[in-house]
């Protein structure tokens, strides 16, 4: 029988977070593999001033396997106060951030258990979020609290208890929050009720009645005032619009929403389809950290500037996570560029609608002067979250579709896009609620073969799954140019790119063969190797990754 772990007024929690809580998507337990959560209630309070939370976090199974026990995830840093199953006091353990649940009796597949976890504590604090996460307490310049959270790379369990993995979303989520009363809780889903309660707080109570990977559940508070607005749908549904912005920012959050959320929205509807959450909103909420994509509630602190650019790339990155993340979600961490690399891709192919090439060229040209190459976009094995989201998934994934797309033209590639995130290539009337679906990348290659009728596993073999770029050298004589791919990690393996070269202003395409074009040309010829810089190869214009520091 499992021990409760008991509480004590001397326990000193730890400073540093457990190896389990301090990354998400750690592979399963089999104690996990035997349920399926389909359902979350949370209920806390938060005190800002003591920068400690304390509520029941509630959570409802599916049993796929027998078990006696059940598995869920919460920093140890919180002290346990109680936990029941079915509202009866249960035996457990919490140890580095694990919590076992004695169920006292076996269930069998297709049975339904409810537990409920007490807890309280000082939630681990972000030090760089989002990108090193957890709870972020800042104060607005006025001094009232300013507080969210932000947990991608360490998942849902830095702040409640949770399965914490991407894996098993559950269909639906309550969240209750309790704040002092003057400040606001924006959070995930539709906001149901404002509830004042006693000793001068209010209780917001927000539902989530779609699937959402657990790191997307955020809790976002301060004295925000509410931005309520409507966004007429590709599928001719009105979706309702939120932002939730500082009182002194209202005015600047409101013409964000018109002068670059509409005109991206618009965007994305056109090359991929409808907005994926209409029955709950399209939101965003001011935060005291840059950002991230949080279903539904998107965290923004850009501080409201227009970039180089010509629109917000803060907005529009995050937006496409709405596609690329949310709808879509990653089978596992190793293919986690479906969700980067889509999301970074979305911004230069926004620029070449909304101001033409020039703009779409300088955003390629400047994401390919920081590739790394130093590791594969898809490695092999384990992956923990933090090696997962390394730089090159997010430009080297983009450069790897931005020379697809050229490949096989702008109309195949869209469609495979669509079929990537929807599961359809015909997505504008589609109607709510969306189905959300998980890929590999795997997935994405079949797709791109079966709708092109051609076999592009070699391209993605390079590009994706080995570190360094393939080589194009040229050699020549006075009446012939000899170009040949240099592939170092897939010898043997004929490189089949075609490259676009210009002799004498006059652009062709070359198709290799057996790695190999040959071109009769003149010693008086000018002659430019892939002038519009379409496909991705190595160039001495980066560094090799050895060479780097």
């Amino acid at each position: 029988m499992l021990l409760s772990i008991p509480l004590t007024g001397c326990y000193s929690k730890p400073a540093a977070l457990d190896p389990q809580v301090a990354s998400t998507g750690e592979s399963l337990s089999t104690i996990a593999q035997t349920t399926d959560v389909i359902f979350y209630d949370l209920q806390l309070v938060v005190l800002p001033s003591k920068k400690k939370i304390s509520g029941i976090g509630k959570a409802m199974f599916r049993v796929l396997k027998k078990t006696q026990q059940v598995e869920l995830k919460l920093d140890s840093r919180f002290s346990i106060e109680n936990v029941t199953v079915a509202k009866q006091p249960a035996n457990f353990s919490h140890q580095q951030g694990i919590i076992i649940i004695d169920l006292y009796e076996t269930k069998y597949p297709g049975e339904v258990v409810e537990v409920a976890i007490s807890y309280s504590g000082h939630p681990h604090e972000a030090t760089n979020p989002p990108w090193s996460g957890g709870f972020v307490f800042s104060h607005t310049a006025q001094g009232q609290p300013w507080i969210a959270t932000a947990v991608q790379g360490e998942g849902c369990d830095l702040f409640w208890p949770c399965k914490d993995h991407f894996s098993d979303k559950a269909d639906s989520m309550r969240i209750r929050v309790t704040v002092p009363t003057g400040l606001n809780v924006a959070s995930n889903g539709v906001l149901k009720k404002i509830m004042p309660l006693k000793n001068n707080t209010t209780e917001f109570d927000w539902f989530l009645s779609e699937p959402a990977s657990d790191y997307n559940i955020a809790l976002n508070i301060g004295p925000f005032e509410r931005i309520q607005q409507h966004y007429k749908s590709i599928n001719g549904t009105q979706v309702p619009v939120e932002f939730w912005a500082l009182p002194e920012n209202s005015r600047k959050a409101t013409m964000l929403l018109k002068d670059d959320v509409y005109q991206q929205l618009a965007f994305f509807e056109s090359v991929l389809g409808p907005y994926p959450w209409g029955m709950q909103k399209l939101g965003f909420v001011e935060t005291p950290h840059l950002g991230m994509e949080h279903q539904t509630i998107n965290a923004y602190g850009k501080g409201y500037t227009r970039d180089p650019s010509g629109y917000d790339w803060l907005i529009q990155h995050e937006l496409a996570h709405e596609w690329f993340g949310n709808l879509m979600t990653h089978e596992k961490l190793n293919d986690a560029w479906l969700h980067e690399g889509f999301g970074f891709y979305m911004q230069p192919a926004y620029s070449l609608f909304k101001f033409g090439e020039a703009a779409y060229n300088h955003a390629m040209y400047t994401a390919y002067l920081g590739l790394k190459n130093c590791h594969p976009i898809v490695k092999k094995g384990k992956v923990t979250s933090k090696e997962a989201f390394n730089a090159d998934i997010y430009g080297k994934g983009g450069w790897t579709l931005h020379t697809l797309r050229w490949l096989i033209g702008d109309e195949l590639f869209w469609q495979a896009a669509r079929e990537l995130v929807y599961g359809q290539t015909q997505t504008a009337n589609l109607s709510y609620p969306i189905e959300s679906r998980y890929r590999s990348s795997q997935d994405f290659i079949d797709i791109v073969n079966r709708i092109t009728g051609d076999d592009y596993t070699w391209l993605f073999d390079v590009y994706l799954k080995q570190a360094a770029l393939p080589t194009l050298t040229m050699e020549r004589t006075n009446t012939v140019i000899y170009l040949s791919w240099s592939n170092s990690e897939k010898d043997g393996t004929a490189f089949k790119m075609p490259v676009p070269i210009s002799i004498n202003g006059k652009l062709t395409t070359h198709t290799p063969v057996d790695g190999l074009i040959t071109i009769n040309a003149k010693k008086s010829d000018i002659i430019v190797i892939d002038p519009q810089m379409k496909v991705l190869r190595q160039l001495p214009i980066i560094s090799q990754c050895q060479q780097q520091s």
